[in-house]
């Protein structure tokens, strides 16, 4: 896999999420499909997951907070994937 395609860091999701990022995660040979925004004016990211449509938020703290998302996880792993 391309390794430019990989989201590794916040600053990074930050970036590549302000105008919409279409993304998946690829952990433990499952694939999750997901798209993130960054408000940088709320400080939060706006994330839906393709699976059900369901709608989430996180503050760059809790999008880290692997008890809340597998987001920050993925990062840490390089498992965070622009589609």
């Amino acid at each position: 896999m391309e390794e430019d395609k990989r989201i590794k860091t916040i600053e990074q999701l930050k970036a590549e999420a302000k105008d919409g990022l279409d993304c998946f995660i690829a952990l433990n040979g499952l694939r999750s499909s997901k798209n993130i925004w960054y408000d940088e004016d709320a400080k939060q990211f706006e994330v839906i997951n393709l699976i059900d449509g369901s709608e989430e938020c996180f503050t760059e703290s809790e999008m880290m907070d692997d008890e809340l998302t597998n987001i920050g996880k993925a990062m840490k792993l390089g498992a965070l994937i622009k589609d």
